[in-house]
């Protein structure tokens, strides 16, 4: 036979919970762990040396990591051979992971998960203002 008294029903949930004397309604208590966990998370990286590319990689995979990476360093210390390797690196994971590796000037590289729509448009620039 099936409980269906209020108890019952609020041993479903399984958590803490406080009913008042009135009849009018149920507080359940909510703990602040209780709060939803972040299912995207936007992360920055800057990258110095080759090295640095393994916990890209790593939330690459995830399919939950808009990854924004700096690459200026690399560029400059690493050299043109360097970067090339990481970016193909970086590349490799994206393919696999069905991400979006885009370019954003000449310093920064953006990944993006399959879900994620990267729109390129054309860049405004501050134009004169004319007075009539």
């Amino acid at each position: 036979m099936v409980d269906l008294s209020l108890d019952g029903f609020l041993n479903i949930f399984k958590k803490n919970v406080k009913i008042e004397d009135s009849n009018e309604y149920v507080e359940l208590e909510v703990n602040p762990s209780d709060k939803p966990a972040a299912k995207i998370f936007v992360k920055y990286y800057a990258i110095v040396k080759f090295e640095d590319v393994s916990p890209i990689l790593n939330d690459i995979r995830s399919g939950y990591t808009i990854a924004f990476i700096k690459a200026k360093e690399l560029r400059e210390k690493g050299g043109l051979d360097e970067l090339k390797r990481t970016i193909s690196k970086i590349k490799k994971s994206a393919d696999a992971s069905e991400a979006q590796v885009i370019g954003v000037d000449e310093d920064y590289i953006l990944v993006v998960p399959n879900f994620v729509k990267v729109e390129k448009g054309q860049i405004l620039q501050d134009q004169p203002t004319t007075q009539s």
